[in-house]
């Protein structure tokens, strides 16, 4: 039989495909060519139907499709270790809203990368910026050089701040508000440069159209950011329903909830994502269960912030009956990057409404990939989908104790195994833990130098 030439062959893996109708391989094997995955199956059906030069052996090791982070403000990867507290410091009247109003193309292109390497070392492939990046060409740039899928959009995207000033004046500060004023013009131009990468499509970087949400924005620019996330074939995505102060104030601006709402300017579709998502009412889950928008739910966040009785924890009810819902970390200055699959697990269990451990490695596989409007090209190692592959380290402890696959799928979606290799776009962008395509120390030490430096012009 004569076999076809592709350019990667990863064989001997124990493949979880993020296929719910063909989740597992053991041993499995994948095909590579031209960045798109040609064939994934039993190790002896690929071999004998594909060969290449290049053969990755996986060792027995895991291999998974590349997690997807749906809501995360990468610039604050590098505020670790900052002398300023993430809400606010009345000494030196710096917070984490000062930090990110106060970069530049330099600070953001540092940041980004050492966040996108942070990434990568725990299987996360493709980065959702939940619009809070200023310098959106250097981050591009500095994502591309990496290997780095992500995606991004109009920073501060607003056009009435009455609401979030009343509620938190403190996360306002005069940098932020003449870097971003709420004009809607800003918004709007800004949305039409970032989703025009998307005629690329072979790029990493892609636009969306996102409002920052939490009542930050008129009825107008709303119908605006639906019918150019239509038009356009980019999702509309915003905050929405955070805690129940802005729910509160949003039901006096609107006279009523927040998804209510959504719904009567035409946004609670599947097309559109919201994060957060809290504070929710009967009307409001029988109006998702009827219109299907995507969840990205941030765990941490509810946690933090008490999200308890009566304000019930909605999301593993919507899950089970059909809504997409994926996981967010949002801001890494309190919460570390993999800790949303176990927290989704505890709050779960905490409301009776349990989820299954392999529910949280979908959430960040295909269910992330449709909430980002990547369903039909990512979330999967399924043939025809691009190839975002990741290799567990071998041999690993966590690993040989399992005795059934969905605690495996757990320690995945948990960042409990070490990653090895990484592939995205049918490229080896990290091998052995460590990049390929940058010097991973230098842009770690940059990162830091940044750091440092900002920390210290905010502190005069």
């Amino acid at each position: 039989m004569h076999k076809k030439t592709v350019d990667t062959l990863v064989v001997n893996g124990d493949i979880f495909t993020g296929d719910r109708d063909q989740p597992h391989y053991r041993p499995g094997a994948i095909a590579i060519k031209d960045s798109v995955i040609v064939g994934v199956g039993p190790e002896s059906e690929i071999l004998s139907s594909y060969e290449s030069t290049q053969k990755i052996d996986a060792r027995g090791a895991l291999v998974h499709p590349g997690l997807i982070e749906t809501h995360l403000h990468m610039t604050a990867m590098a505020y670790h270790g900052a002398p300023f507290s993430p809400q606010s410091t009345a000494a030196t009247k710096v917070n984490y809203s000062t930090l990110k109003s106060a970069t530049n193309p330099t600070i953001t292109a540092a940041y980004t990368s050492a966040a996108a390497c942070s990434m990568l070392q725990r299987g996360f492939t493709l980065f959702f910026e939940a619009g809070t990046v200023f310098e959106t060409d250097a981050f591009a740039e500095s994502m591309t050089k990496c290997g780095v899928r992500a995606m991004v959009s109009a920073p501060f995207a607003w056009d009435d701040l009455s609401t979030y000033e009343e509620l938190w004046p403190h996360m306002m500060p005069d940098g932020l508000k003449k870097r971003a004023p709420a004009v809607a013009r800003r918004v709007i131009d800004q949305w039409k440069h970032e989703i025009a990468r998307n005629k690329d499509e072979n790029s990493l970087v892609r636009g969306y159209v996102g409002l920052y949400g939490e009542a930050t924005a008129t009825d107008e620019l709303t119908r605006e950011a639906v019918k150019l996330a239509a038009e356009s074939k980019a999702i509309f995505w915003q905050h929405q329903s955070f805690n129940a102060e802005f729910d509160v104030e949003e039901k006096k601006k609107w006279g009523d909830t927040g998804a209510v709402r959504m719904d009567r300017l035409g946004a609670l579709n599947p097309n559109t994502t919201l994060a957060h998502m809290n504070v929710l009412y009967e009307k409001d889950i029988e109006l998702i269960l009827l219109k299907r928008p995507g969840l990205s739910w941030c765990p941490n966040n509810a946690l933090g912030y008490r999200i308890t009785p009566p304000n019930k924890c909605w999301f593993p009810y919507l899950y089970k009956n059909g809504v997409s819902v994926s996981l967010g970390v949002d801001t890494t200055v309190i919460h570390p990057i993999g800790i949303a699959g176990l927290l989704s697990l505890y709050l779960s269990a905490s409301f009776g409404e349990r989820l299954n451990d392999a529910d949280p490695f979908y959430m960040q596989t295909i269910d992330a990939a449709n909430n980002v409007g990547l369903g039909d090209r990512l979330g999967s190692l399924t043939v025809g989908k691009r190839a975002d592959v990741v290799i567990r380290e071998a041999r690993d402890i966590t690993h040989l104790s399992w005795r059934d696959d969905t605690g495996i799928l757990l320690s995945l979606s948990s960042s409990m195994i070490p990653v090895d290799t990484v592939i995205i776009d049918g490229r080896i962008v990290m091998e052995k833990g460590r990049l390929t395509t940058m010097d991973q120390d230098a842009i770690l030490a940059e990162a830091v130098r940044q750091r440092d430096l900002l920390a210290a012009s905010l502190s005069t």
